[in-house]
């Protein structure tokens, strides 16, 4: 990919758009689940990891149901998205405790689905 445009991809609110739309297609979730969109409702182990998330600059995103929540953290790979010509994200998935749950860079394709690619 040009460097222009991922410059441009690397804007935080079209990260999160796109971090959102791999969490909503990839089927990380059960259904019923609520998007969390204020830090200070979490549980006090996931703001701490948030806390140096955001420190770091990445960004994020989280739902909830009655029983569980889940916090995803990522980035916009920049050597990666060059490489493959596409965007690809560096996504972290944290439970409600805090415990790392999976780690890895997902690939967007043009027709908005999205793939696990290696590293």
């Amino acid at each position: 990919m040009e460097t222009r445009r991922l410059r441009s991809l690397q804007q935080p609110s079209h990260v999160q758009r796109l971090l959102e739309q791999l969490v909503l297609r990839g089927r990380f979730l059960p259904k019923g689940c609520d998007q969390v969109r204020d830090p200070s409702t979490l549980p006090p182990q996931l703001r701490r990891i948030l806390a140096g998330e955001i420190e770091q600059g990445h960004i994020w995103a989280c739902w909830a149901n009655n029983f569980q929540t889940w916090l995803f953290t990522g980035e916009l790979s920049l050597t990666l998205s060059r490489e493959r010509r596409a965007p690809v994200l560096r996504v972290t998935l944290y439970d409600e405790m805090g415990e790392l749950k999976e780690t890895g860079a997902w690939l967007a394709s043009r027709e908005g689905t999205w793939t696990r690619c290696g590293e």
